[in-house]
């Protein structure tokens, strides 16, 4: 089959999934999340129930994002497809982002920017510990195992200097702040923290990466993976772990004392690495894949006007978007050319027109109102403009689509209002 390729105001479709390949048997549908932070989470939020509108049926019941087989996440995106996973619907997930939710709590600040408060004493009694070896090490007169002399004065004093400077804390909030959040919401659901369970009675498949600081690699979180014992929101609140921002989230690892293994997972941000795990999904068997990015660069086309003028915030924003969804685009290529892939793709990013939410500041708490209904117009409309190739690709999968002039529920300006 020759591929299908349609972009189209951040709608862009991969397709080279041939239907009489599976011999009958339902299509596996995976939904990643990309990362976001605060408003980029809130704009996919808002994305989300638009898109879950726009779905309607398959084989013969009603359709949802919660029915979707896979549910993979990095960083804000980790928080939404756990919460998918759990069952939490998307038109509750938005209420949840606005504030507006009868169930379910919204985050506060202090879950998003629980101050680092426990680590400072932390490194300093690690300061007290390994000052005290350097010190030793020159009174009692050990050789420098690298020149074979004693430490000199002049040797021990810079590094003293050295060991000084580890008293620096990794990040100025704390992201416990968010694992705790998410376990009473766990606990309100009524489901198990627990990968390995919640594949058991949900019958859905989470997945959430994070990155091991100590070898760059990406972690795979979820049932059946390496370590599929560590609990749902350890693994989120890890992969949430934006380095500067939140101190690096330690984990205890559940497969301690086995080799080469340490006693704790040293964590962050599961977007260092990737910017979305569309190979994963495929990976695990995924013939529709749904991708939802919020990071991509603007373009800016304000006659003889430039970013520039804007000042730091708008270039370091540019540069940023530019990153992730770069990396992105790349992966769009090697999945097209890739001969051995044979999944549909669908991805969903903003308009690359798309200043006003260019503009909102990624870790602005108090802009999340306006980034989420943002989400729901801008996405919605996106959807409709490429209704027809969304339509003849989702029926592939058998999945239908609402009507394109399916009316917007009264309901969404009144909440976010």
């Amino acid at each position: 089959m020759e591929p299908i390729v349609h972009q189209h105001a951040g709608i862009t479709i991969v397709g080279k999934h041939d239907p009489s390949a599976r011999a009958g048997r339902p299509s596996r549908v995976a939904l990643v999340l990309a990362g976001g932070a605060i408003t980029g989470g809130a704009f996919k939020a808002g994305g989300l129930r638009a898109l879950d509108e726009v779905l309607a049926r398959r084989a013969g019941g009603r359709f949802r994002l919660t029915d979707c087989d896979d549910f993979i996440g990095l960083s804000a995106g980790s928080v939404l497809a756990s919460a998918l996973a759990g069952g939490i619907d998307a038109d509750e997930l938005f209420r949840i982002t606005l504030g507006q939710s009868d169930r379910f709590a919204n985050m506060r600040p202090i879950d998003f920017m629980r101050p680092n408060v426990r680590e400072p004493a932390e490194r300093l009694a690690l300061l007290v510990a390994k000052s005290a070896e350097v010190l030793a090490a020159y009174v009692s007169g050990l050789e420098n195992p690298r020149t074979g002399r004693r430490f000199s004065a002049r040797e021990t004093a810079w590094k003293l200097a050295n060991v000084a400077a580890r008293i620096v804390p990794t990040g100025l909030f704390d992201a416990n702040g968010v694992r705790d959040y998410l376990r009473r919401q766990i606990g309100e659901l009524g489901v198990a923290d627990d990968f390995d369970e919640l594949r058991r009675t949900r019958g859905r498949s989470l997945f959430v990466t994070a990155v091991d600081i100590n070898t760059g690699s990406q972690v795979v979180f979820g049932p059946g993976e390496h370590y599929s014992r560590v609990r749902i929101s350890d693994a989120v609140s890890a992969s949430c772990g934006l380095p500067l921002w939140y101190r690096t989230v330690r984990v205890r690892n559940p497969r301690y004392r086995e080799p080469g293994e340490r006693r704790w997972l040293d964590l962050a941000d599961g977007g260092v690495v990737r910017t979305a795990n569309v190979g994963l999904a495929i990976r695990k068997g995924a013939d529709l894949v749904i991708v939802y990015n919020p990071f991509t660069p603007l373009r800016y086309t304000a006659p003889d006007r430039s970013l520039y003028e804007h000042g730091a915030y708008a270039l370091a924003s540019q540069l940023f978007r530019t990153v992730l969804g770069s990396r992105l685009d790349i992966g769009k290529d090697k999945i097209l050319l890739d001969p051995n892939v044979h999944a549909d793709v669908v991805y969903i990013e903003p308009s690359s027109e798309d200043l006003d939410f260019f503009m909102m500041n990624p870790l602005n708490f108090w802009s999340k109102r306006r980034a989420a209904q943002h989400g729901y117009d801008s996405v919605r409309q996106a959807l409709f403009e490429s209704y027809d190739p969304l339509r003849r690709l989702f029926l592939r999968h058998g999945i239908e689509l609402s009507p394109r002039d399916v009316p917007v529920p009264q309901n969404v300006t009144a909440i976010a209002a």
